[in-house]
């Protein structure tokens, strides 16, 4: 499906200077104008960041291959981020809380959020409706976890999400999103579904710039002259110091062999230790659809058969099997089968 009525990446880029030549100038928002102070360099390392980790788990929930690249992100303003997009459109406002508090927003025109809850689904759908959006949100929730794990990496912090809010929009003249804002605009490309359509989303700027303050702080300290060159420090230290300072060699004594130690001596540290036992009964694979369905007396066919030995699980490490038994009134397991230390071993590999 192509992306009819988008614009090419020379109007994406143009639009998005334009924006940010008004902010660098004293118009547009006065307090974007004012605090402006993020490297631009950063803001678009953070959006390439989102784009290529959202894409990555697009691709395991559409289950086709996806990209999403050509990223633009500059300093904007709502109006801007209106003329990237067109039509009927699904907002997913993502909020968070803690020391970097804010909202990032995602868009999709009605056109690829069908597409994408169609994949999903297993069903087609022909409309952009709540449950279509409902059904985004798990989406969403996914690739946020991806992308925010990933910048977390990058720049350190933390991002703790609160909420996710899904709207379905009849135009974009109902975005309303009050607070300066990154603007960010890419193509997304979901094999033989979709073909370099607008993937476009705005974020906080108070969110933006928490999130870069570590890197940010770090390089104005370079830039500014915070780290000294060792060579000429150490000359110069030299020069003017050099009758004052003892210089001696360092001695070290020989490196013995470390006694071997036995585990079993200081097992008595961890016997206090609580963890986590789960018995498993078995497992059900369900498409959103059928898992939508679910209700009161709905039944679940598991994949075990009938009278199997459930799963013992320690901290969710397959540890041994057993049989149901029922204690006075209770349910409890008799354990039959200790899995063997190496195939344990071989078995958490393979997950």
């Amino acid at each position: 499906m192509m992306s009819d009525g988008a614009l090419s990446q020379d109007e994406i880029e143009a639009l998005l200077q334009g924006a940010d030549d008004a902010f660098s100038g004293g118009a547009g928002n006065p307090q974007v104008a004012q605090n402006a102070t993020l490297d631009k360099k950063l803001i678009e390392e953070a959006c390439s960041i989102i784009t290529e980790n959202q894409a990555f788990s697009l691709s395991s929930i559409s289950t086709k291959p996806t990209t999403i690249k050509n990223v633009v992100a500059n300093v904007s303003d709502v109006e801007t981020l209106q003329k990237l997009l067109s039509g009927k459109i699904l907002e997913a406002k993502v909020a968070y809380s803690g020391d970097a508090k804010g909202n990032m927003y995602y868009y999709l025109r009605e056109s690829e959020a069908i597409i994408i809850s169609t994949l999903m689904m297993g069903q087609p759908e022909t409309e952009l409706t709540d449950m279509v959006a409902q059904v985004l949100k798990e989406a969403i929730s996914q690739m946020v976890g991806v992308s925010d794990n990933a910048l977390i990496a990058r720049f350190g912090g933390s991002l703790n999400l609160e909420n996710i809010e899904m709207n379905v929009l009849p135009d974009t003249t109902a975005i309303n999103i009050q607070n300066p804002v990154i603007v960010a605009s890419s193509s997304l490309t979901i094999e033989g579904e979709i073909e370099n359509a607008p993937f476009v989303f705005a974020i906080d700027y108070p969110l933006m710039e928490s999130l870069l303050a570590t890197t940010q702080s770090n390089n104005d300290a370079t830039n500014n002259g915070g780290v000294m060159d060792i060579g000429e420090f150490g000359q110069a230290a030299g020069a003017n110091n050099q009758n004052s300072i003892n210089v001696q060699h360092a001695d070290f004594n020989s490196l013995m062999p470390a006694p071997d130690i036995q585990g079993s001596s200081n097992i008595g540290l961890l016997m206090d230790v609580t963890m986590s036992v789960t018995v498993e009964l078995g497992r059900a694979t369900m498409t959103i659809r059928d898992i939508l369905s679910l209700g009161e007396g709905s039944i679940i066919e598991l994949q075990k058969l009938a009278g199997e030995p459930v799963d013992l699980l320690v901290n969710g490490k397959l540890i041994a099997r057993g049989e149901v038994v029922v204690i006075d009134e209770n349910f409890g397991v008799r354990v039959t089968d200790i899995i063997n230390p190496m195939d344990r071993l071989v078995s958490g590999k393979n997950k």
